[in-house]
């Protein structure tokens, strides 16, 4: 059944000379001219195509006046008040890019119907149609599991996302003030009534923390989490910056540090090595406590220095190497990573196991304050997933929401950006997925990770080269800086795998309950 034109949309221009399949030129009728607007959607209807539509977006209005040319001075320059609307002849046109082709049981798509590539060049007088209700559009889609998180910016449709490629993962960029949480905070309420498990990595504490209880889900601290041993080995070879030998002196005795508390905490038979008790032994750590006396009780990082010296020493460090090591780790790594590690009782397993049982888990990251120990939580989080996969062999439906993600995925983020890189690369089969929200993109997302993003919602920019980035990898249609800096709050061009047109559309986010 053919679109009802006159119900949906109205007549505002014709399609001009030297169109193609990809892009028209229209012209705009005088009394329609100011009703249209850049990004609205438009239908093009040849009549030498029965049945068929081409849908796209209008792009650079532009308004000419045959006698007020730049090439031409005139005397109306030197006296502007002899102007009037009888004498202006003004007239606009505009292009078209065309996203799609509709086919509607015509000829020629031999009966079928829905979305196509448009192979067709409109014939030049065409009649151009702006809709104003798209929601008939949603007929011809197919679209498995869909969410909506917001409209087209003019149509007011309400497009729908295709979950099906959620696993392909998502990035959302902006500048600050764009909306970047309030979309995601849209997105994770939908994703949780479709069934998906979420764990949120709450950067700040404050933008989606506060509404973990409205969304039906549980608030984390990060200072209850455990760090991983090896990932907290390189926490502090990170913080302390040595290498080779001296390295693996603070990594062996990091790693077994962290394995003495958490056995000591819980008795977890898994965090009881016969390595740890070799190379340190019971006797050798007493003897290194030994100068603490009087029932003083040595401070955390005290009892990580004398581990450290007995590890150097079985490594057959020189004394002065030992002392210049134990000084270096005193002074760069704060008290407060080691005494910390005494209140971490939450293992990263139960954290990814609440989210898979009560579909969201929100980490709030402002309860650490060092930036390394928070990259090692997110990534001990990522690698516990992974023993779920390994164990159990099924796609698990979980996904990683990491606000402000400059600060892990970076390429000089360590273990967090490795295990984001990870997922991006390897998450597909698993159903594992990452959405990343960012003010940048270049300079700030690893490539391993950005190349990956299969669908970007992005807002305002804030540097200018981060267009060009995702230019590379996505289609960005003939969306422009220009075209970015017009956006208000809230506004966001969605491109790639989850938009059915695959091609950049504008939509207005939707608030949290909907509005």
């Amino acid at each position: 059944m053919p679109i009802a034109l006159p119900r949906v949309a109205e007549e505002v221009g014709i399609v001009l000379s030297g169109a193609s399949a990809s892009m028209a030129p229209i012209a705009l009728r005088r009394d329609r001219e100011l009703r249209v607007l850049e990004e609205d959607l438009v239908l093009l209807v040849d009549p030498r195509l029965e049945n068929y539509y081409m849908l796209g977006v209008v792009r650079w209005i532009t308004r000419y006046e045959p006698f007020l040319r730049r090439s031409i001075h005139n005397i109306y320059v030197e006296h502007p008040d002899a102007l009037d609307t009888e004498v202006v002849m003004p007239f606009s046109n505009a292009y078209v890019e065309i996203y799609a082709g509709i086919c509607d049981e015509g000829p020629v798509c031999d009966g079928a119907r829905g979305l196509v590539n448009n192979v067709y060049a409109p014939t030049p007088g065409s009649k151009v149609f702006k809709l104003v209700d798209a929601k008939p559009l949603t007929d011809y889609l197919t679209v498995s599991r869909p969410i909506t998180i917001g409209v087209h910016r003019y149509s007011r449709w309400r497009l729908p996302l295709d979950t099906e490629w959620l696993n392909y993962h998502v990035g959302v960029f902006g500048a600050t003030g764009t909306g970047k949480s309030r979309l995601i905070l849209r997105m994770m309420k939908e994703l949780v009534e479709k069934g998906y498990s979420l764990v949120v990595f709450d950067h700040s504490g404050v933008d989606y923390a506060p509404f973990a209880g409205r969304l039906g889900g549980t608030v984390v601290r990060a200072s209850e989490i455990r760090i991983e041993p090896q990932i907290f080995a390189s926490i502090i070879s990170r913080l302390t910056g040595v290498q080779s030998q001296q390295r693996d002196a603070v990594e062996i005795a990091a790693m077994c540090y962290a394995m003495s508390v958490y056995s000591n905490n819980s008795g977890d038979e898994r965090y009881q090595s016969e390595e740890c008790s070799e190379i340190l032994g019971h006797r050798a750590r007493q003897q290194g406590l030994a100068r603490y006396t009087g029932g003083k009780q040595p401070s955390a990082r005290d009892e990580f220095l004398e581990l450290l010296k007995t590890v150097a020493a079985r490594l057959n460090m020189r004394p002065a190497s030992i002392l210049k090591l134990r000084l270096l780790t005193r002074l760069s790594v704060p008290e407060h990573v080691f005494e910390s590690l005494k209140a971490r009782r939450l293992e990263p397993l139960d954290v990814v196991n609440t989210a898979l049982r009560e579909k969201l888990v929100v980490i709030d990251m402002s309860d650490e304050q060092d930036i390394e120990v928070k990259r090692g939580i997110l990534a001990s989080i990522a690698n516990a997933a992974w023993e779920i996969i390994a164990r159990e062999r099924r796609p698990i439906s979980l996904g990683l929401v990491v606000d402000e993600a400059q600060n892990y995925a970076c390429e000089y983020c360590g273990e967090a950006s490795r295990a984001l890189e990870t997922v991006a690369r390897e998450g597909r089969k698993w159903r594992y997925f990452i959405i990343v929200a960012s003010q940048r993109i270049a300079r700030d997302i690893r490539p391993g990770v950005r190349s990956n993003l299969g669908t970007v919602f992005f807002s305002k920019l804030q540097s200018t080269g981060d267009l060009q980035e995702l230019a590379g990898y996505l289609d960005l249609g003939r969306v422009t800086e220009a075209s970015l800096a017009m956006l208000g709050r809230r506004e966001f061009y969605v491109a790639g795998l989850m938009n059915p047109l695959r091609r950049p559309l504008l939509m207005y986010i939707d608030s949290v309950d909907g509005g």
